[in-house]
């Protein structure tokens, strides 16, 4: 049996971070943008990081299961150095905004009926 899932109204705000966050990472491996020469290796491992960003935006957009626990695994270690990064530089207001937004996704996605549209946690019939 087919179900229709329909998808909650902040799985595409989500899924926008998500990809923002591939392109941020993308540029982030130019050195005409970083100001700064990356060894290709280092190069290689944005690019793909960041086309696997893309892929678990999409994923989100289709209510894949697997992105929804990328997504918080991501937002869990992003929350992770940004409070590591807070204890160095209190004053970073940067290092605050990604705590505030991991935080709100991770709150957000764990929600009774963002978890059920993503059939994440379902109770056996």
């Amino acid at each position: 049996m087919d179900e229709v899932k329909t998808r909650p109204a902040g799985v595409i705000a989500v899924a926008v971070l998500m990809a923002l966050s591939g392109v941020l990472t993308v540029l982030s491996s130019i050195p005409a943008v970083t100001g700064a020469a990356l060894p290709p290796w280092a190069i290689a491992l944005d690019v793909a990081v960041g086309i696997a960003m893309f892929a678990v935006a999409w994923g989100l957009v289709t209510l894949r299961a697997w992105a929804w626990v990328v997504t918080l695994g991501v937002q869990a270690v992003n929350a992770l150095f940004a409070i590591i990064a807070v204890a160095s530089a209190p004053t970073a207001w940067p290092t605050w905004l990604a705590i505030a937004i991991a935080a709100v996704v991770i709150f957000y996605l764990t929600r009774p009926n963002v978890r059920l549209a993503f059939g994440v946690g379902m109770r056996p019939a």
